[in-house]
């Protein structure tokens, strides 16, 4: 198999195992493209695959965009579920790792920064899943500030789980050319249970086993179906001692454009929340700056947030009255049959 090699990589390492880039797609073109399109342009490294799982969109221009895509390798269209979808992935996968990716996370930094965080991956067997997306300053006060009573009750449950010498502890770890990620410690479970976004040993899934839907009749908001619970319930079940770890600079951001600060989805049919292109016609949702001009904004006590780094292109990200991101309920976000809107032609 031909690997696809960036044009502007400029520092090729001696070995580079290769990297599986999957991505999953339903029914949201222009999320996909501003994803594909960005990480082509992000992504520098030397050996990497490429592969699309697309729910048999009806999306007009969407498969045709994708047959376009001359640098993906494997291209499938298939009506299934999001962990068989996941799955499918996984099956088809060469790289020894895998970063699986869905369609509505675009790149915003440019660099050789995989060849970094493989690196950082082979000398820490410990790290399970990475995450490269860009979280809220909530979520991100909560994993590296957390309150004293919370950091008990972390305490307390590794001790339970495994005994004192198995506590996990949140470290920093820098590689020789000056990249870096904090590990997350007690908190999570070492994987993401849903699979994306994250980077992550393709052997760790293969040993964990296939994603299950274990609630067909789970909630909408949960496009696993129980898929992700289940996961997780595997990995403690198994007694697996990985540790999350997040990119002390964001790799990518969600996409969210509208003022409600929803994510725009699809489940069985119905579209939630607002979904429309980049404005003034561009491919872009966010401008990409290169990975050293990040590193100049970076923090010493933490991740950068969403607020901090994220630049929208022709609109404004809605943030809250701390100036954190807005997220949306799923339960409020605006509803559209996505069938009735391909026959009307109606823009959703």
């Amino acid at each position: 198999m031909k690997s696809v090699e960036s044009p502007c990589l400029r520092n090729p390492p001696v070995f580079a195992p290769r990297v599986t880039l999957g991505f999953v797609s339903c029914e949201r073109g222009h999320y996909l493209k501003a994803a594909l399109e960005s990480a082509r342009e992000c992504i520098e490294y030397p050996d990497l695959e490429w592969i699309v799982v697309d729910d048999d969109s009806a999306e007009p221009g969407l498969r045709e965009y994708i047959r376009g895509c001359d640098w993906i390798q494997h291209k499938v269209f298939r009506r299934q579920t999001h962990a068989e979808a996941m799955n499918q992935l996984l099956e088809m996968a060469t790289g020894e790792f895998i970063l699986i990716w869905p369609e509505d996370v675009q790149f915003i930094t440019r660099g050789d920064w995989l060849r970094d965080l493989v690196e950082i991956l082979q000398a820490n067997p410990d790290i399970g899943g990475v995450c490269l997306d860009a979280q809220r300053l909530c979520t991100l006060n909560a994993i590296f500030h957390p309150s004293l009573r919370e950091r008990f009750a972390r305490l307390r449950a590794e001790i339970r789980r495994f005994g004192w010498r198995g506590v996990r502890r949140q470290r920093k770890i820098e590689n020789a050319r000056g990249l870096s990620l904090w590990t997350y410690g007690a908190y999570g479970d070492g994987v993401v249970g849903s699979g994306i976004p994250s980077l992550m040993r393709t052997s760790i899934w293969r040993e964990l086993g296939p994603w299950r839907v274990a609630k067909p009749d789970a909630r909408l908001i949960d496009s696993s179906l129980g898929a992700e619970d289940d996961m997780i319930d595997r990995v403690r079940q198994k007694g697996i001692r990985l540790q999350l770890a997040i990119t002390r600079i964001p790799m990518a951001a969600d996409i969210i454009n509208d003022d409600t600060g929803c994510k725009a989805k699809v489940r069985k049919g119905v579209r939630y929340g607002i979904y429309s292109p980049p404005p003034g016609g561009g491919t872009y949702y966010y401008r990409i700056r290169p990975v050293e001009e990040r590193l100049q904004a970076a923090r010493p006590d933490r991740p950068l947030s969403f607020s901090e780094c994220v630049e929208p292109i022709g609109f404004e990200i809605p943030k809250d009255a701390r100036g954190d991101r807005l997220k949306a309920s799923f339960r409020d976000q605006p509803r559209y049959d996505v069938r009735q809107d391909e026959r009307t032609g109606a823009k959703t």
